[in-house]
């Protein structure tokens, strides 16, 4: 390697050095991490210091280093008046950012004290963009406007104060614990590219690179060398690699005229074992090669032109999940007296024992990977691509045969109001957890679809008793969270539900659920109806709104004093970080207009809230009992009452 192109391993502490500066140049795009990511960041180092912030994950032991990634740099020469070593960043500048927030909030709460923060400094700045410099500056001193220029920075500061709140982690000794595990044993890699590289090039380069292998891979392998011939190894290979797409459809993964050998003339018979897909799939390859090279030109081409339509018209779909954490909840749902961790960064641990075998048998496993793939593709909510209205699908697989198209058609799993409630209610969940590790939901929602199907009916459920288990499912989560404590607001006992920002985003997701499925039903919640609501109802769908908004604000505009139950969940609801950012100072009659010049509301139960004429802070004043009218209202509803 030249000595150019250096290499360093930083402690976060050393890259945050004050003699050391970073630069964003201009051809890199603005900064983007939301919840998924900053939490996600935050929830690894939590793991790696050996803090537990999730009910139903054990303590790890803590890990002597954890590897962050990598931060490729160019050093910049020959500028004016240099006092410090300056880079420009390539790559990794979202988690750069990233780190530079949480940093903000390690002074912000001031636990180190200044002794562990000396010679560290805020040493990233934005090449022609000085909105956010200057927003990561502000937060980094602690001056605040009422309205960030860079809305993104203060919502990720934003996101890192109330994951703290949430997990546990802001008490003092937890805040001590993490930050110092941060700063210390948290590492990256500098890498410095020789000075004649190409920036442009290189950074394209970057963007486009291949990906590396994965640990899917590599378990993979260890599986496959335990097969006994190549007709298994095969089998198991074409098997786990349709279900690693987790953005098609199981079934459309398998080559066409395999497909309808496998899952039938209408794609939705569940083979009974592994030994009947191996038949089936030695059936195929036997049969291919006994072909002439004419039968295998045209099979060829029939082949190709089919799966090219197929691909073309699926791209419309994402997933809640990727492949890694799919694996680990199928090892979960194996091995239910087993502890397993839905955390993909233990992936290989979790399959390996103690004396270095796996924990489960190849086919078994491939096989339930198979079954669990359907169950998934089947009955879980998909991100829908072509349609933002909706948001999420709720669509099964149809072999369309009733059509000259060889392409598959995607109708409603069940009836339109019974899919719509479930559709809705799915969605609750997952937006409500949206890092990819630790869905619990989803894991329980699999249990439940495991316990209520058979692969002799192929995998269908009745959607009544389908549903009915997913809101038991959410009635559990509530009282796990409630504890069966009072939830009425008090002075002496604030409780849960009153903790401002610390309120859990699932019970904000949960209470416009049950206010939707009322207002659907044509009944009334606190005295509006749905065609009161207009589009804010007939238009609501769940997303990723992760800041709790204060309807009145935490520091009244006026200079008076603040209000004294702010906090209580009567004045709260979830929204969007940046509406959050932009109007987080607002009086509720600002926050109505703007929301109302928008012709939208980011939660029910904030458009219900923007109902009332009068709401503020006087004790005895009408706007201050129309808090305590609509919070009383709302916990009846939490409470199923």
């Amino acid at each position: 390697m030249s000595k150019h192109n250096q290499v360093e391993q930083l402690s976060v502490r050393a890259l945050f050095n004050s003699n050391t500066r970073y630069v964003v140049p201009i051809y890199q795009r603005n900064y983007a991490w939301g919840a998924p990511e900053i939490e996600q960041l935050i929830q690894d180092i939590s793991d790696a210091a050996g803090l537990i912030t999730q009910l139903d994950e054990t303590t790890t032991a803590k890990q002597a280093k954890y590897y962050l990634g990598s931060l490729v740099v160019y050093k910049r020469t020959n500028l004016a008046q240099q006092t410090s070593v300056v880079y420009e960043t390539i790559d990794g500048q979202q988690r750069h950012t990233t780190l530079s927030i949480l940093l903000a909030y390690l002074k912000h709460r001031k636990v180190l004290g200044e002794d562990k923060l000396q010679e560290l400094d805020l040493n990233l700045t934005f090449d022609s963009r000085p909105k956010s410099s200057r927003a990561l500056d502000d937060i980094y001193k602690g001056i605040s406007n009422g309205e960030s220029e860079e809305p993104t920075i203060q919502a990720a500061f934003n996101i890192i104060q109330r994951y703290f709140k949430i997990k546990g982690l802001d008490a003092e000794a937890k805040t001590t614990q993490f930050f110092e595990y941060l700063l210390e044993s948290v590492t990256i890699l500098r890498v410095a590219v020789p000075p004649q590289t190409d920036l442009n090039h290189y950074f394209e380069i970057m963007n486009n690179r291949g990906e590396q292998l994965e640990k899917h891979e590599v378990l993979k392998a260890k599986f496959m060398a335990t097969l006994a011939n190549d007709e298994e190894r095969n089998c198991f290979s074409a098997i786990w690699d349709a279900c690693s797409n987790m953005k098609r459809y199981t079934q459309m993964s398998f080559q066409s005229d395999l497909r309808r050998e496998v899952f039938g003339d209408d794609w939705q018979v569940i083979p009974s074992n592994f030994d009947a897909v191996l038949e089936k799939h030695t059936s195929k390859v036997l049969k291919q090669d006994a072909m002439t090279l004419r039968e295998i030109i045209d099979n060829k081409a029939f082949s190709s032109t089919s799966d090219d339509e197929e691909r073309e018209k699926e791209e419309r779909f994402g997933t809640v999940i990727d492949f890694s954490n799919f694996l680990l909840h199928v090892l979960k749902l194996m091995k239910p007296e087993q502890s397993v961790s839905l955390d993909d960064k233990r992936l290989i641990d979790a399959f390996i024992s103690k004396d270095y075998g796996l924990k489960v048998e190849a086919k078994d496993f491939v096989y339930e990977l198979l079954k669990y793939r359907m169950l998934f593709d089947s009955y879980i909510i998909k991100p829908d691509q072509h349609d933002e209205k909706r948001k999420w699908s709720l669509v099964r697989l149809d072999a369309n045969k009733n059509t000259t198209s060889l392409s598959p058609a995607y109708p409603n799993v069940f009836s339109n109001e019974l899919n719509e409630k479930i559709r809705m209610i799915l969605a609750m969940f997952h937006v409500s957890n949206p890092a990819l590790v630790y869905k619990r939901w989803l894991n329980d929602a699999l249990s439940i679809l495991n316990r209520n199907t058979t692969p002799e009916k192929n995998l269908v459920i009745d959607g009544q008793v389908y549903l009915t288990e997913l809101e038991s499912l959410s009635e559990r989560y509530f009282n796990e969270i409630t504890n069966g404590e009072n939830l009425a607001f008090s002075e002496e006992n604030s409780g849960v539900l009153h903790q401002g920002t610390g309120v859990q985003n699932f019970i904000f997701n949960r209470l416009d659920y049950l206010i939707w499925r009322k207002l659907s039903a044509g009944e009334s919640v606190d005295g509006m109806r749905s065609e009161d609501l207009g589009k804010h109802f007939s238009e609501f769908q769940f997303s990723f709104r992760t800041s709790v908004e204060h309807y009145f604000p935490q520091t009244d505009p006026s200079g008076a004093s603040k209000m004294k139950d702010v906090d209580r969940f009567g004045n709260l609801c979830l929204i969007s970080p940046s509406s959050n950012s932009r109007l987080s100072n607002y009086y509720p009659s600002g926050k109505k207009t703007f929301y109302q010049d928008n012709n939208r509301a980011e939660s029910l139960k904030q458009a219900i809230m923007m109902s009332y004429e009068y709401w503020g802070p006087e004790p005895e004043g009408e706007g201050h009992k129309n808090i305590v009218k609509h919070e009383a209202e709302m916990i009846k509803i939490l409470l199923n009452q």
